[in-house]
């Protein structure tokens, strides 16, 4: 890779880290190329990026910002997920594929601006989805509404039958 490569690789890099709110370090030593493309299509669905760099490249990119402290985890085999807005999706997803490929391992994680150990990051991928957790809300806002509705309308029967 030529040295005006890697600057422009060091620079997407940068902006990528810049504007993540999240990004999730992965080690993937024995992985095929199916599973790699199938874990790349989850993490699209999620809406998060994927990025397979050089160690050192991501050390540059990764300096004065907020994921300075994941440069120790940059050995080896390594990839980074990042993503901008749904920070449950993008953990849903590297969970899965964690699950499913023994062969890969977390390294690091900087979830919402915190970093997280793998016990922290198994409790955010098993959250429900942002939509389940409306849907659970509303049930409960509506809930009491419902139970009001029904006890009124026992005492109006109640008062039809009396008279």
């Amino acid at each position: 890779m030529e040295r005006e490569q890697k600057r422009t690789q060091v620079a997407q890099l940068k902006g990528t880290f810049t504007t993540a709110k999240s990004a999730v370090v992965l080690g993937f030593k024995g992985l095929t190329v199916d599973k790699d493309t199938s874990f790349r299509k989850s993490i699209r669905d999620s809406k998060a990026q994927y990025r397979v760099s050089k160690n050192t490249l991501l050390r540059l990119a990764v300096k004065e910002t907020a994921f300075e402290s994941l440069s120790e985890h940059f050995k080896g085999a390594t990839a980074v997920a990042t993503t901008e807005n749904d920070v449950v999706g993008l953990a849903k997803a590297v969970h899965t594929f964690l699950k499913d490929n023994p062969g890969a391992k977390l390294k690091g994680a900087i979830l919402d601006g915190k970093a997280v150990t793998l016990g922290e990051f198994k409790i955010i991928a098993e959250l429900p989805s942002r939509e389940v957790l409306i849907g659970k809300l509303l049930y409960l806002m509506q809930y009491p509404i419902s139970g009001i509705a029904v006890a009124l309308d026992a005492i109006r029967k109640q008062k039809e039958g009396a008279a």
